[in-house]
């Protein structure tokens, strides 16, 4: 299947008209006023009398929340994607750090909302949750309730607001304007004189040796050259997190991001103490791969090597036209929501000066079509991490289609669920029409390597915070420091089948997302063994599945993870289930080694 349109590389970049014209827009102006009074109003109206209130009463409360939700939602994500595009334009950083500043401010004025519902007489409660006008705020309701006890009062709650808008917020914005600006000099003739972080990285897979070695190096080296001011946003970042957690009461660093869907910490710990424990199959992959390669001296540089028929230059129109019909295969109704990206302008695809590195997607509920952002380099990883965010914004167009905003939200565990279906349908598709051995070898080595990303790495970023976190407990953290705990989670999962080398201890600067996302990697080894629980349904079903799945992703948070997942037969609390997504890769291990012997 081809795309109706004929995009070229030069102009496929995001139109961002229909959130404002441009930085200047009067429009900006107009909506934080109109926000602003907004707040104010519902603030004047129902401070201190949210308990006394109607069901009918609290509903119309929650829709002006929603309203004003979806104007701030606009606001924040106009500026985010403006800035993510060019963070060296002053217009674009200025605007940002404004709305970053008075976004929180008027989201101030309707704390006190949560704060009367957390504070609400439990039969008063319960009255509410039963009021057939509050059916579709049940499960919302409830996780409000479920904080109340790490909630301060509005005071405090207003203060931590503001002081993130200069604090959080800011050391997260210098971060990635620092990087951004980074540029790599190789200093090789057929390579340009600077490369872009992004366009570096995509170096470290070449088939020459030599040249991967020396862009891996060069990228880790321009973290380390410029280790004192990452460090200290890293040190500012886990101080910010520890006084967190010790004035809302959490007593572990996993609680935050559980006690909304009513699980404890030792969902995650039984997690990865069973991944750990499976470390060896790492071990056996890396050992295969360096015996195709013809490498003894396996190294850190050669992890994303490509393979001798995985170097082939992949255009844009048909990488996206792998990632669409991908989709297509599975659901057509899907497809059309993945085609709709591309064809209305909601993509911005490719590497330039100024531009972060990195892809994501910013997800928008009902209040407008969320966007793509990407660093094309024509590769098949390239294809593949368009997929993974593909995936999210099919999740997050359908989930603003079925839900409100305040339920239009991903829950936590299950946001990376979808984009990684997406990638292993994209995946699937590939082998299933491929042929060829080398490339067939080629398919399957880098899905095993994006789920080994997914699965394993993502836990040793993980058990680096949790030790980092431990460590700074007891006062700042060096730079080296740091780099010894990163060097200590790395050779625990790279044991004797990879060499380290002196760069390699400076990689936990590259890994940016866990500044806006702490302690958040485990949702991706979630998301890759759900999803191999998944697939696995789906091809015993076939079709049928089809709704299931389109059932889960419009759900939002609707519903809790463990009652979610219930409805495809996934049962949390089953000691086996992490087990047999392990199982599943190895079986994916064995059929590459097939392809070896």
């Amino acid at each position: 299947m081809s795309l109706s349109t004929d995009t070229t590389d030069t102009d496929q970049r995001w139109n961002l008209n229909r959130l404002y014209l441009s930085p200047e827009d009067p429009r900006i102006d107009e909506d934080l006023r109109r926000a602003r009074r907004q707040a104010v109003s519902l603030r004047s109206f129902f401070l201190g009398k949210v308990a006394d209130l109607s069901p009918i009463a609290v509903r119309k409360v929650m829709d002006s929340l929603d309203d004003l939700g979806g104007t701030l939602n606009r606001l924040f994500s106009y500026t985010y994607l403006l800035f993510s595009s060019d963070t060296q334009e002053d217009i674009n950083k200025d605007l940002y750090a404004r709305i970053q500043r008075e976004v929180p401010e008027i989201r101030n004025e309707t704390v006190f909302f949560e704060l009367e519902i957390q504070r609400m007489a439990e039969d008063r409660f319960q009255e509410l949750l039963k009021s057939p006008v509050m059916l579709d705020y049940v499960d919302h309701l409830s996780r409000i309730r479920r904080v109340s006890s790490h909630a301060l009062d509005e005071f405090a709650e207003r203060i931590i607001s503001m002081k993130d808008a200069v604090g959080e917020k800011a050391w997260i914005q210098l971060f990635f304007e620092t990087t951004a600006d980074f540029r790599i000099r190789l200093g090789l003739e057929g390579q340009p004189e600077e490369l872009t972080l992004s366009a570096a990285y995509a170096l470290r897979e070449s088939p020459d040796r030599d040249l991967r070695k020396l862009a891996f190096d060069a990228t880790l080296e321009a973290h380390a050259v410029n280790q004192r001011p990452l460090t200290f946003v890293f040190n500012a970042l886990f101080e910010n997190y520890r006084h967190m957690m010790s004035l809302r009461k959490y007593d572990h660093p996993f609680a935050p991001l559980l006690v909304e869907e009513n699980l404890g910490p030792e969902v995650i710990e039984t997690l990865m103490d069973t991944v750990e424990a499976g470390y060896h199959l790492v071990h056996r992959y890396y050992r295969a791969k360096a015996g195709v390669l013809g490498l003894p001296d396996f190294a850190s540089y050669d992890i994303r090597a490509q393979y001798p028929a995985g170097s082939s230059f992949i255009p844009w129109e048909e990488g996206r036209d792998i990632v669409v019909d991908s989709v297509t295969d599975f659901s057509p109704r899907l497809g059309t929501v993945a085609r709709g990206f591309f064809d209305e302008g909601y993509v911005d695809a490719f590497s330039r000066p100024g531009k972060r590195a990195g892809a994501y997607c910013l997800s928008s509920g009902p209040t407008f079509h969320p966007y793509i952002f990407l660093n094309y380099n024509y590769t098949l990883k390239d294809v593949i991490v368009m997929a993974h965010e593909m995936g999210h914004g099919v999740h997050n167009v359908i989930g603003g289609r079925y839900q409100t905003l305040t339920n239009a939200d991903r829950v936590t565990m299950f946001m990376e669920t979808p984009s990684i279906f997406t990638e292993t349908l994209t995946f699937n598709r590939l082998l299933a029409l491929e042929v060829n051995p080398e490339t067939r070898q080629t398919l399957l080595g880098s899905q095993i390597e994006a789920s080994i990303l997914k699965i394993f790495k993502s836990v040793a970023v993980t058990r680096f915070q949790l030790r980092a976190y431990e460590r700074r407990r007891e006062g700042v953290l060096p730079a080296l420091e740091f780099c010894r705990i990163w060097s200590e989670v790395q050779a625990e999962m790279y044991g004797d089948a990879v060499e380290l080398g002196p760069w390699d201890q400076w990689e936990w600067l590259s890994f940016h997302h866990t500044l806006n996302l702490p302690f958040y990697d485990y949702a991706y080894t979630f998301g890759q063994l759900l999803v191999y629980a998944l697939m696995r349904r789906y091809q015993e079903e076939g079709e049928a599945f089809e709704p299931k799945y389109f059932d889960l992703i419009a759900s939002g948070t609707s519903i809790t993870i463990a009652p979610l997942l219930a409805k495809v037969g996934v049962d949390l609390n089953d000691p086996t289930f992490w087990q047999q997504g392990l199982d599943y890769l190895e079986q994916m291990i064995l059929e590459f080694e097939a392809t070896i012997y």
